[in-house]
């Protein structure tokens, strides 16, 4: 097997003597793939959940509908997929089957209509069963389409989140979608963030055709899961993660799923002791486990971040590396989201527009978060409920995106761009690239 590049990226390429702390990247790189890269079509095993409740009643269902029918077009006849359905009672309208002809999933649609009450839970545990006895050489995975109004059943989300857990750790993960103007995007991210997904929102099956062809490249070009981060610090160096990461209970944390010619990344600090200037020092040891797609197991090392000590009029006369700045000022990016998200769901609108213009003044530098915060500025005028859910999706994509290893610095909307749909720059979380079946 190919094996991952770890590369530490510092801020700068020195520490100051004084201590102090320093900035870096911690990115594991897949190889490219190339076409004497030995590469297989991954049987996906997909369970489509949606929520047929009446709070789907009219668009909202039948967007969904439209996105069942667009992904089923899009698999193989060695892909799975079952369809699911519920209300305050679930339906399991195709078994999970070889998909060798879409018919058996366009019948079972014109047989789905809204119903009652909503038990998300019970729909989504039932589409999780349909992936049983699934095995390492194939992706199992939930794709749950719904508003998230949970009323029915267990309605408690910390208690979603440990099933979630549970069947990500089985090899069953789970990607949610967040459908209409109303869902609830607190549930629908938790799920997915413990469920090892991925987490998507819009308000026409239009906006979400671009999601799942994220989604659906994304699996199709996965090259590593289960990615798990070690952090050693040397002595005297105290870690600060900066993005916005699951802790694993062991104390590693969750990385991205890592597509091929790709990078999955986070942002941290190291708070240093004080050194004699001149001196070379040993700063953080790093090192990943995960699961090729074959079901083999990797454990590798990187190399030991070290560097060299200098004054402080030296260090502070250095250059800041562009990608660690511009990545950390992302990683802010997210978290001033969510305060602006909190602020607005409080109805503190005077606060709102205050920290927009914070952010204005905070990001108006970098491109492609200039171009988001005029989003976020045109939904605070026009829809207030849309552009929290746009700050929380935002945050989220700050966080824990996959990245390209030749970024290019953004220049322009990213939506309707040649490169793969996962590693596109949009400027609205919630729109995509406007084209029809």
């Amino acid at each position: 097997m190919q094996k991952p590049t770890i590369i530490l990226t510092p801020e700068k390429a020195a520490i100051s003597a004084t201590g102090n702390h320093i900035n870096l990247l911690i990115r594991v790189q897949a190889p490219d793939l190339s076409a004497d890269t030995p590469h297989k079509h991954t049987p996906k095993r997909l369970s489509m959940v949606v929520d047929r409740s009446g709070s789907m009643g009219g668009k909202p269902l039948a967007e969904a509908l439209k996105c069942v029918s667009h992904i089923a077009k899009h698999l193989t006849s060695k892909d799975q997929m079952s369809l699911v359905v519920y209300d305050d009672n679930v339906d399991v309208m195709v078994p999970l089957t070889n998909l060798t002809s879409v018919n058996v999933i366009e019948d079972a649609l014109k047989e789905v209509f809204e119903g009652g009450s909503t038990d998300l839970f019970a729909g989504w545990l039932e589409g999780a069963k349909q992936l049983e006895d699934g095995n390492e050489q194939s992706i199992s995975r939930v794709l749950l389409l719904s508003d998230g109004q949970a009323n029915r059943g267990e309605t408690r989300q910390h208690k979603i989140e440990e099933h979630c857990k549970r069947w990500n750790s089985l090899g069953i993960s789970t990607t949610t979608v967040g459908l209409g103007r109303h869902f609830n995007e607190d549930l629908m991210i938790a799920m997915a963030n413990a469920g090892g997904g991925q987490q998507y929102y819009g308000q026409t099956a239009e906006d979400l055709f671009d999601s799942f062809d994220e989604e659906l490249s994304l699996l199709q070009s996965m090259y590593l899961r289960k990615i798990s981060l070690k952090l050693i610090p040397a002595p005297g160096v105290i870690i600060e993660v900066l993005s916005q990461i699951v802790k694993n209970d062991d104390g590693t944390y969750k990385m991205n799923d890592l597509a091929w010619g790709s990078e999955s990344w986070i942002g941290v600090r190291l708070h240093l002791s004080p050194t004699a200037p001149g001196e070379i020092r040993d700063l953080l040891a790093v090192s990943i486990k995960g699961t090729f797609l074959e079901g083999v197991p990797l454990d590798m090392s990187g190399p030991m971040l070290q560097l060299p000590v200098v004054d402080d009029s030296a260090y502070f006369a250095m250059n800041s590396d562009e990608l660690v700045v511009r990545r950390l000022l992302e990683v802010e990016f997210g978290k001033d989201s969510q305060e602006l998200r909190h602020l607005a769901k409080q109805g503190n609108k005077t606060a709102t527009y205050q920290k927009l213009a914070e952010m204005d003044q905070k990001f108006g530098e970098h491109a492609w978060l200039k171009a988001k915060l005029l989003q976020l500025h045109r939904l605070a005028e026009e829809d207030m409920e849309m552009m929290m859910k746009e700050a929380s999706y935002s945050n989220i994509r700050m966080s824990r995106r996959l990245a390209s290893k030749s970024e290019v610095l953004y220049s322009i909307d990213e939506t309707n761009s040649e490169m793969p749909a996962f590693l596109r720059k949009k400027e609205s979380e919630g729109r995509g690239r406007r084209h029809h079946d």
